[in-house]
Parts: C-alpha cells; structure tokens; sequence
C-alpha cells in the first residue's frame, strides 16, 4: 500500500506540472509598440497538436506562458517562455518547449522583447509582396476599414521567406495541414490585409488572412485550380472576410480561359457553408437558376452557365441547385415540398440503384 501511495503522489504531480499548449499559448498581432502591454489583437490557436503533440500537453511547468508575437505586416517573430515554477524532481525532465516551437516555426525568431520592439519600426515601411487583384470596404462612416489582396507566386524568394512565417497559421488553425513544399511550383498564394493609419498617421498593412491555392494539370493545355488552405485570423472572423477572400480566388481565375473550373480539398463543414454561399449569391441571378427554371430540376443548363461564368464543378453546381431551389420552393405547400423532398431523396438513392 505505501509503494502505491508514493506512486499516486508521483502522478499527481506530474498532472500539477501539465498544462494544455492551447491554453498556454498567446498569439498576437502586433501593430503599435503599445500593444504589446495590451490584449487588444491577442489570440489563442485553435489547434496545437502538430507544435506538442497529439495530447497538446506541456509536461513540467506550473503557470506556464508562451507569448508568441508578430509585428502585424512583416511578421517579424518574437517567442517568450515565461513560468511560475518548472518540475526539479531528479530523473524527470520537462519539455523543451523553445524546441518544439523552433522546430514548428520554420522561420528566425527573436527571443528578446526589446530587440522585438526596436524591429517593429521596420512594419512602417512594409509593403506586401506581389500583385493587387482585389480591393474592399466593410463598415461605413468611422466604422469603415480598407481591406486588399495580394496573389504571390513560388518565383520570388522573398516571398517565399515571408511565407514560411505566415504558414504557421495555418497548422494552428487547419486540422492535419502540411507546409507547402515551395520546389512544386504550381502554387499561388493569397493575401488578405487590412489597410489603416497608424497612431502617427503612417499607412501600413497587417495580415488578416491566406489562402493557397494548387493549379492542377488538365489535358491538353488547361489548369483545374484547387484550394488548398484558407485562414482568417480569429481577430477578423465573423465579418464576412472569408467569403471575400474566397471571391478574390474566383475572381483572379474566372477570366482565364485556361481554367477548367475550380474545386476545393477536403472542405470543412465551416469552409463548405462559406463556399455555398458565396457560390449561390454568384449564381442567384443567372438566368438558368431563375425559380420558374428550378422547378423544372436539374439541368445541363445549370451545370453550363454555372462552369462558363463562375468556373464551378458539375457537383457543386446540384448543391447550389438545392440550396436555390429550396430557397424559391414554399416549405408549406405539400405538393411544392414533396416535390423538391423527391428530388433530393433521387439524388442520395440513385449511386445505388441496379
């Protein structure tokens, strides 16, 4: 019974000395050397499993703090570790927590704040790299924030350099997400940023969002366009950038003959819901999706102006088909509503009818 009881002693401590990374972590966007006192753009990741581990647990520190900061245009990195007390027992060791990050983060960071903040200067002058292909507004009045797009290639070396900062992101906010390998060179890369005067009336930029996107080979001479990766920092979300940063991909590829059309890698549920709609406000008031024409089904109509105009797949054009027809069908009319029920229950049965 003693034995036993030292043991349980032993794992109690360990768990006092475990911490979840997620909760652990600080992320922050860094636009003014104020900020760095302040919460104002501090984020925590969504994820952490592929910087600690499957568990996402930190083993061997009481109150453990990890800044992770950014200046918010050139993404200058800063990491900080701080902690309450770390576990001295003899023959266990805690994690090495600047391992793990350097070893995620891909990219040279700084490890003193002052250092950091005498770099954040530099975001006054920074510019993004590539070319504009979009440009926006949300808000009115005060309210009002400027938002562009970028499109960048794997050409420029300086971007690719940038790159590997941004792409940090993306394996703390897309589940099971590999870093681009930059020698395949069919990648593009989008941009979102927000557009503001700073505190001294200098206009900067600072990073908001990213999407990548695979070009793909299609016989004889064409490309099929895939999305791979699309983030919005938490800061942004819930204002509709996503569904602008997915129109600006559209929009780069619609006028390029050489496009098939454009499909999207293993979509999320979140991401699916933002494609839907932006996919059916595009296609809304085109002629074939009329709701006299919805009535009718299906058609090769649908599929056609759906490919020529917006660059859509055969099979996302029958999801906006019955998300419209839906919209335009009256849920209360038995007839109306049973008809459209039929429809759907066709399409789910006919992969297995003989």
């Amino acid at each position: 019974m003693e034995s036993l009881g030292i043991l349980n002693v032993t794992d109690n401590k360990k768990n006092v000395y475990c911490i979840d990374g997620n909760d652990a972590l600080e992320i922050k966007l860094v636009r003014n050397p104020e900020d760095l006192q302040s919460p104002r753009f501090s984020f925590k990741p969504d994820m952490c499993h592929q910087v600690f581990g499957e568990s996402e647990q930190i083993f061997g520190y009481k109150g453990l703090k990890i800044k992770l900061y950014y200046a918010a245009g050139n993404l200058t990195t800063y990491i900080g570790i701080e902690y309450e007390e770390k576990i001295s027992t003899p023959g266990i060791e805690p994690d090495n927590v600047m391992e793990m990050l350097r070893n995620a983060i891909q990219s040279r960071f700084e490890t003193n704040i002052t250092v950091f903040e005498r770099l954040l200067q530099e975001d006054d002058t920074f510019h993004p790299h590539g070319n504009l292909t979009n440009a926006f507004s949300i808000g009115d009045g005060l309210e009002s924030k400027t938002f562009e797009v970028y499109v960048n290639d794997t050409s420029d070396a300086n971007f690719l350099e940038y790159h590997t900062k941004v792409q940090t992101f993306v394996i703390l906010y897309i589940d099971a997400a590999n870093y681009v390998d930059p020698d395949e060179g069919n990648w593009k890369f989008f941009l979102l940023y927000e557009k503001y005067l700073s505190s001294n009336m200098v206009t900067k930029y600072g990073v908001v969002g990213y999407a990548s996107v695979y070009e793909y080979y299609a016989y004889p001479s064409h490309i099929r366009p895939r999305v791979s990766q699309v983030v919005i920092l938490p800061p942004f979300r819930c204002i509709g950038l996503c569904s602008k940063l997915l129109n600006s991909v559209y929009s780069y590829y619609q006028t390029n003959r050489k496009v098939v059309d454009i499909t999207v890698e293993s979509p999320s549920p979140d991401f699916q819901r933002v494609r839907d709609f932006v996919d059916c406000k595009n296609c809304i008031n085109l002629d074939a999706f009329s709701p006299a024409k919805l009535k009718h089904g299906f058609s090769e109509e649908q599929i056609r102006q759906c490919k020529e105009r917006f660059k859509i797949n055969k099979k996302q054009a029958r999801r906006i088909y019955e998300i419209l027809r839906l919209k335009y069908t009256n849920i209360h009319n038995d007839e109306e509503y049973n008809a459209y029920l039929a429809e759907i229950k066709d399409r789910l049965c006919r992969p297995n009818k003989n």
